[in-house]
């Protein structure tokens, strides 16, 4: 079977079997799943351990319905990317959309999904994102946030704690996990 297909099938037996999306982890950082684990790093800016878990987020079919008809607004942009992990604690609220982003509000973050580089015009750090097949971000500071852009396939996301809720490590470790859910047509 072809992954797109794949992707399709095990979505549509997720939303039988259990009522809700999950998406599978195929992202920007690597093409296995990765198991809910505690996650032990290094931040290069200090040697201190940070100790912290992932979780899976359980998007509901109606949620997923919203995600899709937010993308579907823009000509062109219709390809679904959704975040699919979370900070243990965090939950997901809602997805927006504005300008020519479609933005995940949680309760400690947000992920904006757009078709342009928003850290273009910042001066700003460029880092490898943990966990993955060498995916340069670009932490820089708006109005006083830090926020982290990367290239994800032919977008660009962004993602950012507002009132710093979580810490630039927290926010790379799950920044690699968005991922691109292509719908397969019969």
């Amino acid at each position: 079977m072809r992954y797109p297909q794949w992707i399709a099938a095990s979505l549509a037996a997720g939303v039988l079997l259990t009522g809700t999306v999950s998406t599978p982890t195929v992202s920007a950082a690597s093409t296995t799943s990765k198991p809910t684990a505690a996650v032990t790093t290094s931040s290069a800016s200090s040697s201190q351990k940070m100790n912290f878990s992932l979780s899976d987020i359980p998007y509901t079919a109606a949620q997923y319905k919203q995600i899709v008809k937010a993308f579907a607004a823009f000509d062109g942009f219709e390809t679904p990317y959704v975040p699919s992990r979370m900070i243990t604690g965090d939950a997901f609220k809602k997805v927006g959309v504005g300008g020519d982003s479609v933005t995940f509000i949680f309760k400690y973050m947000r992920v904006s999904v757009s078709p342009r580089d928003d850290s273009y015009s910042y001066k700003g750090t460029v880092v490898t994102l943990p966990n993955s097949n060498n995916v340069k971000g670009k932490w820089y500071k708006v109005n006083g946030t830090d926020m982290l852009t990367f290239p994800l396939k032919d977008r660009f996301v962004t993602i950012y704690a507002p009132g710093h809720s979580l810490s630039k490590t927290k926010l790379e470790h799950v920044a690699v996990d968005v991922t691109r859910y292509a719908p397969q047509a019969d």
